[in-house]
């Protein structure tokens, strides 16, 4: 019967936007319709990938801005919102370019800017469609919290290096370079078991610097977040 009340509200969602047929139906039959979940609606494809240009981070569009020459990268830019484009230009070096595009120019670019992201072929999933997942919680972290998330990860290889590690100057050294947060967070993980296997990368090889040491730890935690 359940099925049978799924298909006839499919009906009135798709032909009967009026509810017209609602008057045959007695007030059991109405309610036990109003009772099911509405059908999701798949999102337009075009809306989309352009929801995914301005969501994701401006850096991963770097690798194929730099294939072009700076005055067409900087048509690109015109796709974008003006934070990321701002940043973009700055850091390519990009010259500021006037913003006359027609529309059909302007979604060329975009299509190009979202190839550079997925395949063709590839089809973008809803986020209200993916299974059932607490990482699925990620997706909706601000760029500052997931930062912080890549960061407390890499912490666990931290945790795991410094096991290795007896020489105090050096200890000192990799402590000094760590966030209040990110101190607190590696002694409460210091003597748990490994969240997941990973190979030794020797890290007091790059304590001489602490914006290199950084970056390192940002790679770790990055891979951890992969592993996730």
């Amino acid at each position: 019967m359940m099925n049978r009340n799924r298909v006839f509200k499919k009906i009135l969602d798709k032909y009967d936007k009026e509810k017209k047929l609602l008057k045959y139906l007695s007030d059991d039959e109405v309610a036990k319709l109003n009772t099911l979940s509405p059908f999701y609606k798949v999102p337009d494809q075009k809306m989309l990938k352009e929801s995914i240009i301005d969501q994701i981070h401006y850096s991963w569009f770097i690798p194929m801005l730099n294939v072009y020459s700076k005055q067409e990268a900087s048509l690109f830019l015109l796709c974008l919102k003006p934070y990321n484009r701002k940043a973009l230009k700055d850091l390519l070096d990009l010259e500021d370019v006037e913003n006359n595009l027609q529309p059909y120019t302007k979604d060329f670019l975009k299509e190009k800017l979202t190839q550079s992201l997925i395949k063709k072929e590839d089809t973008l999933l809803p986020i209200d469609c993916l299974k059932a997942s607490k990482l699925n919680e990620i997706l909706s972290l601000s760029k500052i919290k997931i930062i912080k998330l890549i960061d407390f990860l890499a912490m666990y290889d931290v945790a795991k290096e410094l096991k290795f590690i007896v020489d105090k100057k050096k200890l000192k050294k990799i402590y000094s370079y760590l966030k209040s947060d990110e101190k607190a967070f590696l002694k409460k993980i210091l003597n748990k078991k490994e969240a997941f296997d990973s190979k030794r990368i020797t890290i007091e090889k790059y304590i001489l610097e602490k914006s290199k040491f950084r970056r390192i730890l940002h790679s770790l935690g990055l891979i951890g977040l992969s592993i996730a």
